[in-house]
């Protein structure tokens, strides 16, 4: 198991379906294919303000996607650590299992605000982040790209330019889709 993303940009929400107990149904309540739509959206609860330009189990289309493999939930957190560390914020502990464990995370964890603040802050299993706060998350990873570039470690960069990419279709009137 593991964190999968998809990119979508230039949503197009469909009103003439609706999202039913994880079905898409027509007018005639008869289910829709799934060529029909590309994504059904699903708003964590627990991350207030990151989906605002989205509506909860939203039928959409997009004109384009991009979809990739953020690693396991351990091997993402990892990632999300070495991101935080890049934009500077200061190593702090979380306890865990009855242990302190060191992060980078900790700072966004309790409200800093700054780059990256509002993917370092979400869900590393599922949600939703939309249009406005992925155009905010794409000047982020651009600003921070020449430096993301120096990181010893090319998967680092690699998954960097994924989430560049995805942030970057998604603030094209998009979505960003944790899964």
């Amino acid at each position: 198991m593991g964190l999968d993303i998809t990119a979508y940009e230039s949503l197009t929400k469909i009103d003439e379906v609706k999202y039913i107990d994880g079905e898409v149904y027509n007018q005639k309540l008869e289910t829709v294919d799934y060529d029909d739509y590309d994504f059904v959206a699903h708003i964590n609860p627990d991350f207030p303000g990151r989906a605002d330009d989205v509506e909860d189990h939203g039928v959409y289309k997009a004109v384009g996607s991009h979809g990739f493999r953020a690693g396991s939930y351990g091997g993402y957190n990892m990632w999300r650590d070495r991101l935080a560390k890049l934009a500077g914020y200061p190593e702090g502990t979380y306890e865990q299992y009855g242990k302190d464990w060191p992060s980078h995370c900790v700072a966004c964890w309790n409200g800093a605000q700054g780059p990256f603040a509002e993917l370092i802050h979400f869900s590393d299993c599922e949600g939703v982040i939309g249009t406005a706060i992925s155009k905010k998350l794409a000047a982020d990873f651009a600003a921070f790209d020449e430096a993301a570039k120096t990181q010893e470690d090319e998967p680092f960069y690699k998954l960097y330019q994924d989430w560049q990419k995805a942030f970057t279709m998604a603030a094209n009137g998009g979505a960003v889709s944790f899964h």
